[in-house]
């Protein structure tokens, strides 16, 4: 609804950002990934794609166009692009996006189904392709390599257009996709929309609370009294 408002606006703002896509792939998907963990930062107070522990954090830094086509090279590149846009998706924040009426619907759902809920039972608009893409991406990862799993990878590698370019051009496009993908969440984080949606579900996670523990201290005090403190505690520990 709001998206491709706030999308347009935040590109005419941030001129320097068109400038990226002069960079090289890699060049960026690193920038456009530094921007978005700034952006979530200082716009929600938390990080949309959580920081790679140290263990990982080769995960992001090797991500580049290869410079052959070996086939181990490349299977490599797209387990960590995995690792670095999906396997960190933040999901314990990303929970304050879903309604509160339906947060025990997706209560164990995860990665890219949350994210998805989140953004589609809000109305965001253009999430579509960038979630398409992730599951892809994510089927790519799980089917492993041509020799291993041939029939689900070839199937996978035709969406990619295998047939028709070397892996490393393969993976360039795969780098831009990402990089769209990159560029549509900080249009979501600089949005006010998805914080006015967060304050929304946290007030009536809140108010919902407040309810129960009332009603269960008035059902167990025979003088209906309630202690305002217990109360207070139990929103505190449950949200």
């Amino acid at each position: 609804m709001g998206i491709n408002r706030d999308k347009k606006r935040f590109s005419q703002v941030q001129t320097p950002q068109n400038m990226l896509r002069n960079l090289k792939p890699e060049h960026l998907f690193k920038q456009l990934y530094n921007d978005l963990q700034k952006a979530s930062q200082a716009q929600l107070g938390w990080q949309w794609l959580l920081p790679l522990c140290s263990a990982d954090a080769h995960h992001l830094q090797s991500l580049q166009v290869p410079a052959t086509d070996e086939q181990g090279d490349f299977d490599d590149l797209v387990v960590s692009l995995v690792m670095v846009l999906i396997d960190s998706l933040n999901e314990e924040s990303l929970r304050t996006l879903i309604p509160c009426g339906k947060r025990e619907a997706f209560k164990n759902k995860n990665s890219i189904t949350l994210l998805e809920a989140a953004l589609y039972l809000n109305g965001f608009e253009g999430a579509d392709v960038h979630i398409a893409f992730l599951r892809k991406l994510q089927s790519f990862r799980a089917s492993g390599s041509k020799y291993q799993k041939g029939r689900n990878y070839l199937n996978i590698a035709k969406h990619f257009d295998f047939e028709n370019q070397d892996l490393r051009d393969v993976f360039a496009n795969i780098l831009n996709s990402a990089s769209d993908t990159l560029d549509y969440f900080i249009a979501l984080v600089n949005s006010a929309r998805i914080r006015e949606i967060i304050k929304k579900n946290h007030r009536e996670a809140a108010d919902a609370i407040l309810r129960e523990m009332i009603g269960m201290a008035e059902s167990n005090r025979t003088d209906g009294s309630v202690n305002h403190d217990d109360v207070i505690y139990e929103l505190e520990t449950k949200l």
